[in-house]
């Protein structure tokens, strides 16, 4: 995440770049584009954000696509399964960031991100309609700790819904690739055959390896039993197998289908749960007050502290507005906030993230 790098090709913007007036500094020019600052060692420090050009796109559903990139930067860094990068687009003139998991092989040059078609998803419509080969798209760094451990276990379990699979099957892949001894269990719920993403990949995987176990769930289409995923349903088939709650779980997907299986897992005493969330889960507004002190700016609780500044006026900067990319980082001065992804609550002096903390009674952040 800090790593810094300097090529020819950001050289070769910072000269185009002063040459231009500040009103004509937009898309890959501007400053929010182009965050970095020259120090004392004539090293480029900042946020890291090199350009990938799309060299092939391919249709993996009727409403995904994945998108293969190659990064302009000399050294880009390398990845681990389970990453995600920024992408930021133009759209009508605003720049816009989202966050999308690398599914592609971390020992490759190239990367690959897979995007699904979102009802009302600005970029993701975006991508899907606009972005063809050869089009040149601003990237970020491999981000995230959502990955495999770094010892190997007697057995894996993964479970995603819908586009939360992107992560938990780059890191199965990654399992098998790098040799991986233990039974994978791959659960994996899409609404119909149709509508699964990689599904030749999958099934070449469970043909090709004796300890790749998948578990596909469909929810509608002419696929016989229709079968809904839940931890009930997964105890069900894990049932026979010496698989020990010690063993790794990887959960990914909308934000009530993570909390409930993380939940019941737990129950089941499962202790090795990592988790990512596609979508926040729906909660109700916190209780108490929001003072944001630099601002002078008092709000009623929201959904969250990030709803809770937007309305009162305040645009604190953020990006995915769902707890993985951090930049809705905020100082808490005061009062008790709850984690709405962990339900945990604190107290005190803290560095908090708006996007996923409900106030706890009156709060105090430094906005």
């Amino acid at each position: 995440m800090e790593n810094t790098v300097e090529t020819s090709l950001f050289k070769g913007f910072e000269y185009f770049e002063s040459l231009l007036p500040n009103f004509a500094k937009t898309g890959l020019f501007s400053p929010s584009a182009q965050k970095y600052a020259r120090s004392g060692n004539g090293i480029y420090a900042g946020t890291y954000r090199p350009v990938a050009k799309v060299i092939e796109v391919r249709q993996e559903t009727d409403d995904a696509a994945t998108f293969v990139l190659l990064p302009t930067a000399v050294a880009y860094p390398r990845f681990n399964a389970g990453q995600h990068i920024d992408v930021a687009v133009e759209i009508r003139g605003v720049r816009h960031v989202r966050q999308y998991s690398l599914t592609g092989a971390t020992d490759a040059i190239n990367l690959q991100i897979t995007v699904k078609r979102q009802q009302g998803g600005l970029v993701s419509n975006y991508l899907l309609d606009n972005l063809k080969t050869g089009a040149l798209v601003e990237i970020s760094e491999p981000r995230g700790d959502f990955g495999l451990p770094n010892s190997q276990a007697p057995a894996y379990l993964f479970f995603s819904v819908g586009s939360g699979i992107t992560p938990v099957y780059a890191m199965a892949r990654e399992l098998l690739r790098a040799g991986a001894w233990g039974d994978i269990h791959f659960f994996h719920a899409a609404k119909s055959p149709a509508a699964l993403i990689f599904s030749p990949e999958l099934k070449r995987l469970a043909a090709d390896h004796d300890n790749f176990h998948l578990h596909l769930f469909f929810s509608e289409g002419d696929t016989g039993e229709k079968r809904r995923l839940d931890a009930a349903a997964a105890t069900l088939l894990l049932a026979d197998l010496p698989h020990s709650p010690q063993n790794p779980v990887f959960i990914c997907g909308p934000g009530e289908f993570v909390q409930s299986m993380q939940r019941d897992l737990g129950q089941l005493q499962y202790s090795s749960i990592r988790t990512e969330f596609y979508t926040l889960p729906v909660t109700t507004a916190g209780e108490g007050t929001v003072v944001f002190t630099r601002s002078n700016a008092t709000a009623m609780p929201a959904a969250n502290l990030l709803e809770a500044a937007e309305a009162a006026g305040l645009k604190p900067k953020h990006g995915c507005r769902r707890g993985i990319c951090f930049q809705c980082k905020a100082h808490k001065r005061s009062g008790t906030v709850k984690n709405i992804l962990s339900g945990k609550e604190s107290s005190g002096l803290e560095d908090i993230q708006l996007c996923i903390t409900q106030p706890v009674g009156s709060v105090e952040i430094d906005l």
